[in-house]
């Protein structure tokens, strides 16, 4: 049986949260920003803010400067992540099988409730984005079709034309609606991947489905095949509402300027720790090896990765091993486009059986879990770790 699924994404979830509290910020160029100061970073803008020109991941202290009537306000996680549970439980109502996969985005397998409340598709999902935004207040922009990647398509398209964007499930219409997209627009098409399907002479989804399974195959794996299923409306991958524990966690960003400064990487490298091991806390998680990743001006990549005493949870035991890591994969003089951090080998929950001689009782730092209570309520950063 055909499935037909929705990704429902919150619009600019942050900046709406904010408005919702405030009124007044309604039409205003408004940003929501992480971190402290002149150190936060624009993390969502309103659409009068992109007008003006603010980007995602911004330095406060250069948009404050560059677009002086954007509205700046702190991160409220605490509250985004109570909103967010508003929008997920009302999504629920329609259909138990809601599968989230960020605080502001979730797909939902609506198959068979056209028949079963005796309404078109369309009409079911404007349903569930009416009700979200009569409960919370939050305006949601959903996709519709019959795989999770023309969903995700759709869904995009939908923030720019009224909120509801409908891919029919039939090849020739899914072609007719966005075989002229480029590929590199469908979501889990990274650079890499663009580079050599654009050195392939590969540049639209039309072009890409025309494509054989085992030429796929070859030059991209078993993904780049399922890719190509998707896009032609199978639903490879379906809803699933139990997600999967994660086999490792990976933090990384690019540096808003190259730098050679040892000091800066070591910065950087915390901040990569701290995401990474709130993450790993948040799913009751342990790591038992750490890897730390360097990539030079040139993109050459340098990693060394260690095995732990234990499985830790410790953002200071992680941040411990890593900067020892880091300070061996320097080298004085090498300019340095980013760090990096992988959580691995990891053990969700305690499931695995331990030794009573082996002493490997998991470390469970319960004053990092303090700190990620106190970020959730009052923001990022709210506390910084000492030397």
């Amino acid at each position: 049986m055909q499935r037909i699924i929705a990704l429902i994404d919150c619009d600019c979830f942050f900046v709406s949260c904010e408005r919702g509290k405030d009124p007044k910020l309604q039409g205003r160029p408004v940003c929501v920003m992480t971190g402290g100061g002149d150190k936060g970073i624009i993390v969502s803008r309103s659409k009068e803010a992109k007008a003006l020109g603010v980007k995602m991941g911004e330095p406060y202290f250069k948009a404050k400067v560059e677009h002086p009537d954007a509205i700046c306000i702190p991160a409220h996680h605490s509250l985004y992540h109570e909103i967010s549970q508003q929008v997920m439980d009302t999504i629920r109502d329609f259909t138990p099988d809601v599968e989230v996969v960020s605080v502001d985005e979730a797909y939902a397998d609506v198959t068979g409730f056209n028949k079963l409340h005796k309404i078109t598709y369309t009409q079911f999902i404007t349903n569930i984005r009416d009700e979200v935004l009569k409960r919370t207040g939050i305006p949601v922009s959903i996709g519709l079709c019959s795989s999770k990647t023309l969903a995700k398509l759709a869904s995009d398209k939908a923030k720019k034309c009224g909120g509801i964007y409908v891919i029919r499930p039939e090849v020739d219409k899914i072609l007719e609606k966005v075989g002229d997209d480029p590929i590199d627009s469908v979501c889990g098409v990274g650079r890499q991947n663009s580079k050599h399907l654009l050195y392939n002479d590969i540049n639209t989804i039309r072009e890409y489905v025309s494509k054989s399974d085992s030429w796929l195959r070859k030059g991209f794996g078993v993904n780049g095949v399922t890719l190509k299923h998707e896009l032609l409306g199978e639903t490879v991958s379906s809803v699933n509402p139990k997600p999967e524990p994660p086999q490792s966690i990976q933090d990384t960003s690019a540096f808003a300027e190259f730098s050679k400064d040892i000091d800066y990487l070591h910065s950087t490298l915390s901040g990569h720790i701290h995401n990474a091991s709130k993450k790993l806390r948040l799913w009751n998680g342990y790591c038992s090896t750490i890897a730390v990743m360097v990539r030079t001006k040139e993109f050459a990549v340098y990693q060394l990765e260690i095995k732990l005493e234990k499985p830790t949870n410790s953002e200071k035991t992680l941040r411990d091993a890593a900067h020892k890591l880091l300070d061996q994969l320097y080298h004085r003089g090498t300019t340095y486009r980013s760090t990096g951090i992988t959580l691995m080998d990891l053990i969700i929950g305690k499931k695995r059986q331990f030794s009573l001689f082996d002493n490997l009782e998991p470390e469970d730092d319960k004053l990092s879990r303090v700190i990620d209570q106190l970020e959730n309520k009052y923001g990022s950063g709210i506390i910084k770790a000492g030397c």
